[in-house]
């Protein structure tokens, strides 16, 4: 297994394999955990032989990992607590309930949080939030550039609804909202229903990241999904990513075999391929063959088969990773239609590796960066993101509901689908009034991984862009 064989699949390199300390010697606790990062960032990083050794090891093995980075990677991630990573990558985790943008307009530098959904049961959902609801203050302080997210990630506080108008602003309405985290379970399954345009009927699934779940309980939740637009013998499918920032590879697998012809997936047709470091590479089909799944990924038999010829996605600037996989992948095998706006461009996967001693001597993971995949044709490289066909904006100041056919982006897709224009002309100049702001939280999710090292005895390995 991974973990096991890759001690043989070390570099040559004398400068670059000297151990940053020796065995023997007593060494501070940053010493010990960056020694243990390099050590797993010399083996699985897809740039490691770009990798520079920092001149010191005393340093914060945050600001070590990332003294590491290659300058190409804007994902690869470090925590020092697995089990929270752990538990947030199951959907089962301690939250508040609701997806954030966080917003900075640009007429007035006022800083505020748009609501882009609420999971059901969350105590979110049970305050009354809800989607496109805005958020202009928590505990009574206005949000700004300093303090938003630090205030956001508090686990218990009031949130300051208010109203926006284009013409006046912003105008809070009074309401104030108490809202505690608690254990949520976060089904990615966020909404789903079949709607009736002209003589058509339209399977719509709005879907947050792709997570199997504990025991495969997502899997279950988006086969009741697949098998309600099945009896309902839709004849098209919008799949809305705006919100996904990735997850497993394997549910993305999972969720393109189901869409994608059944002739693609009876013949096992190559989704994606992966490549790796030279040195891990090589091991990979020296112990697994050049067949091994964790060089392709091909179409597979679920028993939820839509057998479409025809797929609507709709996207946003945070789409990414799983969700740019599932749109590249089925690409060379159907008619992929992208509306909304450019999607964050990660062609890359990664592997959690958290300390695989028994008892784990520290609670450290990383996620470096151990692979990029390219698409049954070739494509891979779209640095500045997918392109939508049909570019139209995902303002959250303006947001309506899930399902909503007013909805910029769902009516686009309607309207094609019943053979009227589409709902934005291409040129249309308007442009939202914000400046989206950093969210760290989505950052974090933007991960493709691959299976991962405790659940297999080898290094952890999932998919995403979060």
């Amino acid at each position: 297994m991974l973990v096991l064989f890759l001690t043989s699949c070390q570099q040559d390199d004398d400068e670059v394999m000297a151990p940053i300390v020796e065995e023997s010697e007593e060494i501070s606790q940053n010493a010990f955990i960056n020694s243990w990062v390099y050590e797993a960032m010399n083996t699985y990083y897809y740039w490691n032989e770009d990798m520079v050794l920092p001149s010191s090891v005393e340093q914060d093995p945050k600001d070590y990992f990332y003294s590491l980075l290659n300058e190409e990677d804007r994902f690869s991630y470090i925590t020092d607590d697995y089990q929270g990573l752990m538990e947030e990558l199951s959907g089962v985790y301690t939250s508040m309930g609701y997806s954030p943008t966080f917003g900075l307009l640009s007429s007035t530098n006022e800083v505020f949080i748009a609501v882009e959904y609420v999971y059901p049961n969350s105590p979110a959902q049970q305050a009354g939030l809800q989607r496109g609801d805005i958020i202009l203050a928590i505990d009574g302080q206005r949000l700004t550039t300093e303090n938003y997210f630090d205030l956001y990630i508090q686990n218990q506080y009031s949130v300051t609804l208010a109203e926006y108008e284009e013409d006046s602003g912003f105008t809070i309405n009074n309401e104030t909202l108490a809202l505690s985290a608690e254990v949520i379970a976060a089904d990615p399954v966020l909404h789903k229903e079949v709607i009736s345009t002209a003589d058509k009927r339209v399977g719509y699934l709005v879907y947050a990241e792709f997570i199997s779940g504990d025991n495969q309980a997502w899997l279950s939740s988006l086969d009741v999904a697949l098998d309600e637009f099945a009896q309902e013998s839709v004849t098209d499918v919008v799949i809305d990513l705006r919100y996904n920032p990735g997850g497993e590879i394997e549910v993305a697998q999972y969720l393109a075999s189901a869409l994608a012809s059944s002739s693609a997936v009876s013949s096992n047709e190559v989704l994606v391929r992966y490549d790796y470091n030279e040195p891990l590479e090589s091991s990979i089909i020296l112990y697994e063959g050049e067949a091994s799944e964790s060089l392709v990924s091909t179409f597979i038999a679920t028993g939820h088969n839509l057998n479409l010829s025809q797929i609507y996605f709709l996207t946003a600037s945070s789409t990414a990773s799983a969700s740019e996989l599932l749109i590249s992948g089925l690409d060379p095998y159907m008619d992929v239609i992208v509306i909304g706006e450019t999607t964050v461009g990660k062609f890359y996967g990664s592997w959690v590796i958290p300390d695989l001693a028994e008892p784990a001597r520290h609670a450290w993971a990383v996620m470096p960066i151990v692979l990029k995949y390219t698409n049954a044709v070739g494509a891979t490289d779209f640095t500045g993101g997918l392109t939508p066909d049909y570019s139209v904006e995902d303002d959250l100041l303006y947001a309506r509901p899930f399902g909503d056919p007013s909805d910029p982006l769902l009516g686009t897709a309607l309207n094609l689908i019943s053979g009227g224009q589409h709902a934005r002309s291409l040129t249309n100049s308007a442009h939202k009034s914000y400046i989206d702001l950093e969210n760290p939280v989505k950052s974090q999710k933007n991960k493709l991984l691959l299976p991962n090292a405790e659940q297999t005895n080898q290094s952890n390995v999932y998919s995403s862009n979060e």
